[in-house]
């Protein structure tokens, strides 16, 4: 539906005080893994950064704000997370993990995450600058930013998703399908990059596409509730809406509670199926999260809609 609200950006969340978080990751044996790809994901379940092991196994974040984090690792089809709390000083972690699905040196499937583990030192720190500026909501410094970065290296998967997502706030998709497309062919183990992607593609009214693109990204990252959430969008769009109320409730039990528009998409799908008393309940619940919210007389509309559906039922 074109009336569905779009999500907020997937790197909105706050950045404060810095910090440092470094670890290492090790097998069962406690030797370290060279080349594991680590994510540092937020509260919200957004990758905030990356990075790759080196061959004493270490990995470390830098300029990471207060607050709880989740250190993932990936190796093959391997996946080991770690909580974190972050504080302005160096925060420590260990990541165990098995290791039968990581693909040992120079086999093609380890080529890809070699390549971004090279990424230039002053590419990750144009790519730094422009998260912060996004976060602080300056579009065009991002840009430029996002543009030096890729000028030193072009096949910076992170940066070109940003880049990405930076279209999508300009409701540019088609050039943000351009990056993102470029983003998966770089790193096909980016589960960020799929999941924008899906986003794009919502936008462009390409469901099934989306899904393929949702699903590609949710087997990467099981425990991204973005996913769920653009999958929810997809199914509405295609009238599929018992599959949207699905992926809409996972998504609920997954995302952070203070997210609303949750509630929004599934009063659109319930109100589809004619499921009053419940739509009326999803409206209440994000009106009483956004009383001010951007959707509320969208809200407010919908909710007139179904209290009139179940007065009418009720003579």
């Amino acid at each position: 539906m074109n009336s569905s609200p779009m999500p907020h950006s997937p790197f909105d969340s706050p950045m404060r005080e810095n910090g440092t978080i470094s670890g290492t990751v090790q097998d069962m044996h406690h030797q370290p893994l060279k080349d594991v790809r680590v994510e540092l994901t937020n509260a919200n379940g957004v990758v905030v950064n990356s990075a790759y092991t080196n061959v004493s196994g270490n990995f470390e974040f830098s300029h990471v704000s207060q607050g709880s984090y989740t250190v993932v690792a990936t190796a093959g089809l391997q996946q080991s997370s770690e909580r974190v709390e972050a504080n302005a000083w160096t925060n420590v972690v260990a990541i165990h993990m098995q290791t039968a699905e990581k693909p040992e040196d120079g086999v093609a499937g380890n080529a890809i995450s070699v390549a971004q583990y090279k990424v230039p030192g002053k590419a990750r720190e144009e790519y730094r600058k422009a998260h912060e500026a996004m976060e602080k909501e300056k579009l065009e410094e991002a840009g430029k930013h996002l543009a030096r970065a890729l000028e030193i290296y072009p096949n910076y998967a992170d940066a070109l998703t940003l880049r990405g997502v930076l279209e999508l706030n300009q409701k540019n998709p088609d050039a943000a399908m351009a990056d993102l497309d470029k983003a998966v062919k770089a790193d096909s183990n980016y589960a960020m990059a799929s999941m924008v992607m899906g986003s794009a593609l919502n936008m462009q009214s390409k469901f099934d596409e989306a899904i393929r693109a949702l699903q590609r990204g949710e087997s990467l990252a099981p425990g991204y509730w973005q996913a769920h959430f653009e999958m929810g969008k997809a199914y509405i769009g295609k009238g599929d809406y018992p599959a949207a109320l699905s992926h809409l409730q996972r998504a609920q039990g997954m995302a952070p509670k203070e997210y609303s528009l949750i509630y929004l998409l599934q009063a659109h799908a319930l109100l589809a199926m004619k499921q009053y008393p419940e739509a009326m309940s999803a409206l209440q619940a994000y009106l009483q999260k956004e009383p001010q919210g951007p959707n509320r007389l969208e809200a407010q509309k919908m909710l007139e809609k179904a209290q009139a559906f179940v007065a009418k039922s009720s003579h």
